[in-house]
């Protein structure tokens, strides 16, 4: 993989010091973190303690959040629950901050024939809108979308405009200001038991210890540590043993062309030979889940989290896995959404640019799950 300053930082956050300059770059780190941790915990106490009100909504808010930056599916389990509300009859909205993309007043997705609409309008101008917005209302038509950074706000529109049954509040675990009646908690199965450091020594936003607020504890990825489960599992009891414990996995739902959006059969990638293209927050995860398809990776080049791309950046992508004999191009479905601006210069595209899409899948602990989901009631 591609190695930028982003990968060298989460070197330094999940893995020991290699060299005297690494020593004392993590001891500059863990200064900042100790003055993090104690904004952190003045900021939860400040919230038990109700000297800071939650804003109340006029129905009922699921939070689906984590401990650690990136990398455990949000996005991806937002889409599975919004799917069983809204099987279960519910009208549903997400309320999403819309990180990595434009500022501004607050605004709203739904699609229609693959059309995206802005506050109920068709659009082109997709450049500055963030991914993980479009990807939901890509994937989930009926459902309003609302983006902006005070969710509170954005959540009493989606009760009143929309006339919202539930609100999802995508990577609200944080975000305390709104109540919550279920909150929902990730955490990557190839955590260690012991926790990373907190930011920015490491990746954690929040202690182990803030668990406890959990009402459901899903463990994602979990085929990517299938031998450390029990053990993930008790370490995160001892935190919060009356947390409803679930398991899941990410797995292949499907392969298209990017350029033409045709779907591609996933069996093309058994003994495929794929360069990779990613700037998600767990691209070791992808690649894991591209090689259990059976290709052949002969390159990954991957950015930060929500990378916006350049044109001489991706001519240079695309000329690397030509060089290297490279079937096609992978990507992930949500690092195609920012890479479709893209798609109308042809020039580009000296190999076929393949996406593809995960969904999740529980392991254990779906019918707990849906029986939350059941009994969540109207106020």
């Amino acid at each position: 993989m591609r190695r930028s300053l982003h990968d060298t930082w989460w070197r330094l956050a999940t893995t020991p010091p290699r060299s005297l300059t690494d020593t004392l770059l993590s001891g500059m780190l863990g200064g900042a973190a100790c003055l993090y941790q104690f904004g952190v915990g003045l900021r939860n106490r400040a919230y038990e303690r109700g000297w800071i009100r939650q804003v109340q909504l006029a129905c009922p808010v699921i939070s689906v959040g984590n401990l650690a930056v990136g990398g455990t599916g949000k996005t991806t389990c937002v889409e599975y629950l919004a799917t069983k509300l809204q099987r279960l009859g519910k009208r549903v909205c997400i309320l999403s901050r819309g990180y990595g993309g434009r500022g501004g007043q607050p605004y709203w997705l739904t699609s229609r024939d693959r059309q995206l609409l802005i506050n109920g309008q068709p659009t082109t101008a997709l450049d500055g809108l963030a991914d993980e917005p479009q990807l939901l209302s890509r994937h989930l038509p009926d459902v309003p979308i609302v983006v902006g950074i005070r969710r509170e706000q954005t959540g009493k529109r989606a009760s009143e405009e929309f006339q919202a049954d539930v609100i999802l509040l995508d990577d609200g675990f944080q975000y305390r200001r709104l109540a919550r009646d279920c909150e929902v908690v990730l955490v990557n199965a190839r955590m260690p038991l012991g926790g990373w450091s907190l930011l920015p020594r490491g990746p954690m936003r929040e202690p182990l210890d803030s668990l406890r607020r959990a009402d459901v504890l899903i463990i994602t990825k979990a085929d990517q540590s299938l031998d450390r489960l029990a053990a993930l599992q008790e370490r995160l009891r001892m935190f919060n043993p009356s947390a409803l414990m679930a398991t899941a996995v990410h797995e292949p739902a499907q392969l298209w062309d990017g350029m033409s959006q045709e779907p591609v059969s996933l069996d093309r990638l058994a003994n495929g030979r794929v360069s990779l293209l990613s700037s998600i927050g767990d691209p070791e995860g992808f690649e894991d889940t591209v090689r259990r398809l059976g290709a052949t990776v002969v390159s990954h080049i991957a950015y930060p989290d929500h990378h916006r791309y350049q044109l001489s950046e991706l001519q240079e992508v695309f000329r690397s896995a030509a060089a290297s004999g490279a079937d096609a191009l992978l990507t992930t479905e949500k690092d195609w959404v920012r890479l479709q601006p893209w798609t109308v210069d042809c020039g580009l595209w000296t190999v076929p640019l393949w996406v593809l899409r995960v969904q999740m899948r529980c392991l254990s602990g779906e019918e707990g799950l849906d029986d939350r989901l059941t009994r969540l009631r109207a106020r």
